[in-house]
């Protein structure tokens, strides 16, 4: 399995002849980063707004893939994805972000997206005891900050923890302080590779990727 980051949270997850991408960024999102292009089987947004909904950016050849914005549950080619509302903000207005789960060659996800606060819901926490992947927002600026994002991942006993949403438009430094937290030294690489059975000694693995 490899995944990749190409800035503020858009992801690819790949595993054989299945991609899934995650909060695609679209031609007007407000960081001005080019976003990047690529095919997926199953686009995710979890909220709907430009910096995450740029759907347009995993067609290819007409084909569009299976679009996923909001809270419910949902499967697809035998994955199951369920997603849970919590209250967020975005340029002081209301909006709402839905934290994902879903599994891909028995490999657990946890998508948080722009969680703000750490209060989540309590059906969102007992929704599984532990996840694989954890993805989680660290910036600050209405969104976690490393403080709460350190305490929140643990609700969910993550094997790899992967931070995100730490740019230009965010409070300086904040990817240091999450290490801080997390009391790793973890490099920043340009892919995550690996395997379910890589996954069995690990906990709490701070993963930090390059934004492609």
């Amino acid at each position: 399995m490899i995944i990749t980051y190409y800035g503020k949270q858009y992801f690819k997850i790949a595993q054989g002849d299945t991609t899934i991408a995650i909060n695609p960024l679209s031609k007007q999102n407000t960081i001005g980063l080019k976003p990047t292009k690529f095919a997926a089987n199953v686009s995710m947004c979890s909220m709907r707004h430009a910096d995450y909904n740029g759907f347009e950016n995993n067609e290819y050849n007409g084909k569009e893939p299976f679009k996923i914005y909001g809270p419910g549950s949902y499967e697809i080619d035998g994955n199951l994805f369920v997603g849970y509302g919590e209250s967020a903000k975005r340029e002081d207005s209301d909006f709402i972000n839905t934290i994902y789960f879903f599994n891909l060659e028995g490999i657990s996800f946890c998508f948080l997206g722009d969680l703000a606060h750490e209060n989540i819901d309590q059906k969102t926490k007992e929704h599984i005891e532990s996840v694989d992947v954890i993805f989680v927002p660290i910036g600050g600026n209405e969104t976690l900050d490393p403080v709460s994002a350190s305490k929140i991942v643990k609700n969910f006993s993550p094997k790899v923890i992967i931070p995100m949403d730490y740019g230009t438009d965010r409070e300086k430094g904040m990817l240091d302080v999450f290490k801080k937290e997390m009391s790793t030294n973890s490099e920043a690489v340009e892919k995550y590779v690996f395997k379910k059975s890589d996954l069995d000694t690990l906990a709490g693995h701070v993963v930090i990727l390059k934004s492609l």
